[in-house]
């Protein structure tokens, strides 16, 4: 509301000037921008979580690794200062496998993107544009040197890369902070592991946004982000709510451990995706703009 409109679309459209003096044009012009920003930031984000797989499965698998963050944070000093006996002072020690999990989380992040994306990307492009794949890429095809769909086209189940791995990541790194949290073992051991768990959160949470914005494009797109915003400071509220309550009443290793069975069952969303998204795609209301 309070920056310039960037989006050519709309610039367009305003370029139609009302007349000066036209108070009925302006009213009319007035209702119609908010109509528009009514449908564009609420009606049809809460459509889309409600009606589009795509959206609501990313939504949900999104939100939940945004809801763990908060939940660790809240509990995490909770964590230690009863089984270690961390102090007021050395608690902020316990955010150092956060640390290290979000540094090291860039790494695989960008090499998917850079490995494995931009080369499959690149090759869709040589055939769309009719030039032969290069001979180093190992997928050329001198039979098919021409591809007849857009660039458009290109499959943003490509994006998945990372959230596969890290929905693997996320429980074991999970499980594993729930069962070396215990005064007999070291606490850095409990902390790497949950840096581990931060590093899988962080790939499924990176890769399943992008490739929800490349499913919708510009057009729906920030639509469908509205939506993962909405659901995703709705966990984010909550989680924190009930984790020192469900950590006093079970313990550390359960706790955690519903957490780690929680990721289990949402494990499978990105292989779905990867194995299905063309057909989920396909029978979209949304179509894939440019």
């Amino acid at each position: 509301m309070f920056v310039r409109e960037s989006y050519k679309k709309i610039i367009l459209q305003r370029l139609k000037k009302t007349p000066v003096g036209d108070n009925a044009a302006a009213k009319s012009q007035f209702l119609k921008g908010f109509r528009y920003f009514l449908t564009k930031t609420i009606i049809r984000p809460v459509h889309m979580l409600f009606t589009e797989p795509i959206v609501g499965f990313v939504c949900l698998y999104a939100s939940f690794q945004f809801a763990l963050l908060y939940t660790f944070v809240v509990a995490s000093p909770h964590i230690f200062q009863t089984t270690y006996g961390f102090s007021l002072g050395t608690q902020g020690l316990t955010f150092l496998g956060f640390i290290v999990g979000v540094s090291l989380s860039t790494i695989p992040i960008i090499a998917f993107d850079r490995l494995l994306y931009q080369r499959k990307f690149a090759q869709f492009t040589h055939r769309h544009a009719g030039t032969p794949v290069p001979p180093s890429c190992p997928s050329a095809d001198s039979t098919n040197p021409t591809n007849p769909i857009t660039t458009s086209d290109f499959p943003p189940e490509h994006r998945l890369y990372s959230p596969m791995l890290g929905s693997l990541l996320l429980p074991l790194g999970l499980f594993l902070f729930a069962w070396t949290t215990h005064a007999a073992i070291p606490a850095p051991i409990p902390i790497l592991c949950q840096g581990l768990a931060i590093f899988g959160s962080l790939l499924v949470y990176a890769g399943a946004n992008m490739y929800m914005m490349d499913t919708y494009g510009p057009l729906y797109g920030a639509s469908a982000m509205g939506a993962s915003s909405l659901s995703r400071y709705t966990l984010s509220t909550a989680f924190p709510l009930v984790a020192l309550p469900m950590y006093g009443a079970l313990g550390v290793g359960w706790a955690t451990s519903v957490l780690g069975f929680v990721a289990v069952a949402m494990a499978p969303i990105p292989w779905v995706f990867w194995r299905w998204g063309p057909g989920l795609r396909a029978r979209s209301g949304y179509e894939r703009s440019v």
